[in-house]
């Protein structure tokens, strides 16, 4: 029975070791393998949050022992995650911050950190300038936040302090956004969202929310003073608390913010040590850029760059473009005070080309115009009672101005005194013009007394045929070379004659530099093509093959300039191909433009050199000099290929065709290409022109003036004509003004060069309010004058038009897509709205249709006595169209001849010193090709000037001239007398063969010999160019009245010098 009893004990034992004892153990076991309570995970947290603003290295060693900790809690982890994403951010580790805040949205259903994971990685994507993620992680950040608030009354208290950062960072995110994009009014919105009262329970974030009040943009309330004390103690505020309660991140920023403010060094320079202390590399690059406004305001800008150029030596800010536009732009502006224009040009093309890469895109959110439809139904008949409103006013105002309508008497007088002094203007302006053309019509007869040199050389090549070229055996044979040798130096001879004449036209263009200007025309390529392939001489002789492909294209361009950009691109063709190369010229056509190539098989280029090729910068080629003698190339013929594209792209939308572009690869030739419109018939153009009206005329031409003025603008400062420039930018600013106050009545949102009181910049206000303007110029002139400013060393100009052409970009390159899809679902519920509005417009039109009834009779009275007044205004403005007009002709043909001019001087300057070259060597083979070239490319371009010409008629009246009654143009008559004329001269008249006038004028003044008085009027030297200009009026006289007896010219009597010159009389034709 014992054995039973131990038995029956040992089976209990057994019992309650399997059942009690074993299961305690493997419980106590399994509970010392468990995570750490959930509260030291919170801890570490808490503390990792409270470093964030002090200590980058505290807040990365306690987020990961949190993170190491939480391997069960996804809570945790999720928010250890978003405080070690928080310092991968400043230290600008931006790949590994994203991955971490990827992770915690995804790891944890929290909303409150999935909330914050969202906000940073709203931040992250501003700082890196990806714009629409920006928006989808704001439209998550937002859902998140609807979330919490359907539960938010049982949030922790912890939870609670987590929201009040969540909350404030997402508002303060948004805020900086909209800042950076130029949507101040939003920006202050945005972070006037944060209860300053809940803030104030986190003080980092209180020190965020200070900062950034006081940082600028935000408060757009009261005065400029105001504004800008109410900022100031706010960063002081933040200045002194962020130091109490040790803070450096807030300190540094503050600081950074007053010493912008008040250009003071030593608050910078404290900035950037607190930021290099507290390691955010973003900021540190943010506070070398103050240092650098501070040093350029104090005059010191080579320690600017220096500072800029440590700003740049971290490479990882180059992972927030708008930073590093920020920092070339102040580039841009240091280099142009210490008069490096080329540095300074590079670094705002860089400022410039960042922009176009990070352009800000604003979206509609599709989900809140949803919400807002209802309350738009409401907003619209609103907007219908105030309509009514509006309308019933105004008629009661036209009632009482009728009234008093008789005292308009005085105003119309006062349009017409205006509209007199106006026409007045206009015939200075035709006057100035046509002494301008007066010009240019001397100039092209140079250009075409020219011609008989260039065919008597081309007279005497073709008789050099007829003489030995051997050694001369025969006392016959010696007669003929001695001929020949005469023949030749002849020859040489003229071409110095010719290069003579040509030293003249240069100094004469240059004496009137002007902007480039194109005739624009339909014509065949096939007739350039031909030029070109006459050049073929230039490419045997370093036996390269020049083919040129027949082709019918035609083409809507300037004829002169396209055939510069088929030299240009030939002759560098024929420089860099080797012996036994091809160059092939060709034009291939599509549907709306014709592309003309140029290929060669020379030697190529690598990739760096062709990314570079079109740069606006001298480009040097490393080429040596050539066994040809040939210079090395600088570029600037591939940059005027490149502006005169560049030209007609802003001219139109028919040019956006055009484009200028390069391949190649080393060894395997390069191929150049340009696209020109297709020629375009002139019955379209008509039938266009009778279908718009004289408004859509007025305002097109008020397009066209601003695109010719913003084109001035570029073009004067590519000459560095700076002052000019702002010029130009003025006239086209009146003229964009002029558009817009077609379709506004507001004078007071008028662009201006600069305008200190503006918050806003009226154009910014003009494309809010849909104002039908050309914003693309209004872009290109704020960059020119911002240009213009910067080489003028004019800061505040520069910064106002900088700062304007910024915003605007940043507005037009806006993505509104998604407005088109709200509208669309709203006009299906505004039809009854539209219907209801256009009930209450009719009946309003009910009491003007009455008031015309009832008061026709008293207008009639005032009808009549207005009538000749009106009258007289019109004849005025017929008189005004009419000076415009022939204005507009002038300039035109001023602007044509400008171009023809200086392509015929820069195409064929060339070639007297090339025969002159081939005369001496006695290279008759060469001599015959390089003259008949010679001579026809020239035809060519004089003809083109020629025709210009041809066109202008003198306005022959009778004209007093010293008492005497002369049929001539007062205009150019009065060029003459002003240039032949002084205050000691004296001058005599007398009548010959009963037709004319002879005028004879002392020249006390000059005292020249016999010789030189025979060539006065002729282009033997540049100083004879006045006396031209009154050759060519006299010759004028001749050809129009069919008098060929008059004439001018010089003697010297007595040691004393007379002018003398015949004019037609009046009556005598």
């Amino acid at each position: 029975m014992k054995h039973d009893a131990i038995k029956a004990e040992s089976s209990f034992l057994n019992l309650l070791y399997v059942f009690f004892i074993a299961p305690l153990a493997l419980l106590l076991l399994t509970s010392s393998c468990q995570a750490p309570p959930r509260q030291d995970v919170q801890q570490f947290n808490d503390k990792a949050y409270e470093a964030h603003y002090r200590s980058l290295d505290s807040v990365e060693h306690y987020a990961r022992k949190a993170l190491q900790l939480a391997q069960y809690d996804d809570d945790g982890k999720a928010e250890a995650l978003n405080n070690l994403a928080f310092a991968n951010i400043v230290r600008m580790d931006y790949a590994k911050a994203e991955q971490q805040l990827t992770e915690a949205a995804t790891l944890t259903d929290n909303q409150i950190e999935q909330l914050v994971s969202q906000v940073q990685l709203m931040r992250l994507c501003q700082r890196r300038s990806r714009n629409r993620d920006f928006y989808e992680h704001r439209e998550r950040a937002l859902n998140c936040l609807r979330r919490i608030n359907e539960e938010r009354a049982a949030l922790s208290p912890r939870d609670t302090r987590r929201m009040i950062y969540a909350e404030s960072e997402l508002a303060i995110v948004n805020s900086t956004y909209y800042y950076y994009v130029g949507l101040e009014r939003q920006a202050s919105n945005a972070i006037r969202q944060i209860n300053e009262d809940d803030v104030r329970r986190d003080t980092a974030q209180y020190l965020n929310y200070l900062y950034n009040i006081g940082a600028g943009g935000i408060i757009i309330e009261g005065t400029a003073e105001d504004i800008a004390n109410e900022e100031i103690e706010n960063l002081f505020h933040c200045v002194s608390m962020a130091e109490r309660c040790h803070y450096p991140y807030f300190e540094a920023n503050a600081k950074e913010a007053l010493a912008e403010r008040q250009n003071d060094l030593q608050l910078a320079e404290e900035a950037l040590m607190l930021f290099r202390q507290f390691g955010d590399v973003y900021q540190i690059a943010g506070a070398h850029r103050t240092l650098a406004t501070c040093y350029h305001v104090m005059g010191d800008d080579r320690q600017a760059l220096k500072h800029l150029y440590q700003a740049l030596a971290d490479k990882r800010i180059n992972q927030a473009p708008d930073l590093v536009a920020s920092i070339r732009e102040q580039m841009s502006v240091a280099y142009a005070a210490l008069n490096d224009k080329p540095q300074s040009d590079y670094n705002r093309n860089v400022y410039i080309d960042i922009q176009e890469r990070t352009r800000q895109d604003r979206e509609l959110e599709a989900r809140a115009n949803m919400y807002e439809v209802a309350s738009m139904q409401l907003n619209v008949m609103i907007i219908a009672v105030i309509v009514a409103i509006f309308l019933l006013i105004l008629l009661l105002w036209i009632f009482n101005r009728m009234n008093r309508r008789q005292k308009q008497d005085n105003q119309l007088t006062e349009i017409l005194e205006q509209k007199q002094e106006e026409v007045a203007e206009a015939w200075m302006r035709v006057e100035r013009n046509e002494k301008q053309h007066l010009e240019q019509r001397a100039k092209v007869a140079l250009v075409i007394s020219i011609i008989p040199l260039i065919d008597r050389i081309l007279h005497e090549v073709k008789r050099l045929g007829d003489t030995p070229h051997a050694k001369p055996s025969t006392d016959e044979q010696q007669n003929m070379l001695k001929i020949r040798q005469e023949r030749l130096g002849y020859i040489q001879e003229l071409t110095d004659q010719i290069n003579k004449y040509n030293d003249v036209l240069t100094q004469w263009i240059q004496l009137r530099q002007g902007s480039l200007n194109l005739h624009i025309e339909s014509f065949p390529l096939q007739g350039l093509f031909d030029i070109v392939a006459h050049s073929r001489t230039g490419f045997n002789m370093k036996q390269v093959t020049l083919e040129v492909e027949p082709t019918t294209a035609v083409v809507k361009a300037d004829r002169v300039l396209t055939l510069f950009m088929l030299n240009t691109l030939a002759d560098n063709a024929r420089k860099f191909t080797e012996r036994n190369g091809l160059v092939t010229v060709s034009a291939s056509e599509t549907e709306t433009y014709v592309e003309v190539t140029v290929s060669d098989t020379g030697k190529g280029m690598d990739q760096q050199t062709l990314d570079h090729l079109f740069d606006a910068k001298p480009v040097i080629d490393h080429v040596g000099e050539t066994p040809t003698g040939e210079q090395r190339s600088h570029g600037f013929g591939l940059m005027n290929c490149k502006g005169i594209i560049e030209k007609y792209r802003k001219i139109s939308s028919i040019f956006s065709v055009c484009t200028l572009t390069a391949e190649s690869a080393v060894g395997k030739g390069s191929r150049f290409a340009f696209r020109l419109p297709k020629g375009v018939r002139r019955t379209l153009t008509v039938l266009l022109l009778l279908m718009v009206g004289w408004n859509t005329m007025v305002a097109q031409y008020n397009r066209n003036q601003a695109h010719i003025y913003a084109d001035s603008a570029y073009f004067s400062n590519i000459n560095g004509t700076y002052e000019r420039t702002l010029e130009f930018a003025d006239s086209c600013m009146k003229y964009l003004n002029l558009q817009y106050l077609k379709q506004r009545s507001d004078s007071c949102l008028l662009m201006k060069l600069i305008d200190e009181s503006a918050t806003l910049s009226p154009e910014i206000a003009w494309l809010h309010d849909s104002v039908d303007v050309n914003y693309q110029v209004v872009l290109d002139i704020r960059n020119e004058s911002a240009v213009a400013a910067l080489a003028l060393h004019d800061w505040q100009l520069y910064a106002y038009n900088n700062k304007a052409y910024t915003q605007l970009y940043k507005e037009l390159s806006a993505d509104n897509t998604l407005a088109d899809y709200c509208r669309k679902m709203q006009q299906s519920q505004s039809n009854k709205r539209i219907a209801v509005i256009l009930l209450i417009i009719i009946l309003m039109l009910l009491i003007p249709a009455y008031y015309m009834q009832y008061y026709r009779h008293r207008l009639y009275k005032q009808f009549n006595r207005e009538k000749k007044q009106r009258i007289d205004i019109e004849l005025a403005d017929d008189e005004l169209r009419r000076a415009e007009l022939e204005c507009s002709n002038l300039h035109v043909t001023n602007a044509v001849l400008d171009n023809c001019l200086s392509t015929l001087k820069h195409e064929t300057m060339y070639y007297p010193n090339r025969i002159r070259q081939l005369a001496s060597a006695d290279d008759q083979n060469n001599l015959a090709e390089v003259v008949s070239y010679y001579r026809e490319l020239y035809g060519i371009l004089s003809e083109q000037a020629l025709r210009q010409v041809e066109r202008f008629h003198l306005h022959l009246k009778a004209v007093d001239c010293y008492g005497h009654q002369v049929l001539g143009d007062s205009h150019a008559l009065n060029v003459m007398w002003q240039i032949l004329v002084q205050k000691d001269s004296e001058v005599s008249v007398e009548s010959k063969d009963n037709r004319y006038w002879l005028f004879t004028i002392t020249q006390p003044h000059m005292n020249i010999s016999k010789e030189e008085a025979e060539t006065l009027f002729t282009p033997s030297s540049s100083e004879h160019i006045p006396y031209l200009l009154c050759r060519q009026v006299v010759r004028d006289h001749g050809e129009t009245t069919n008098l060929r007896g008059c004439g001018i010219w010089a003697t010297v009597e007595d040691g004393k010098t007379y002018v003398k010159l015949t004019l037609p009389k009046y009556g005598k034709l």
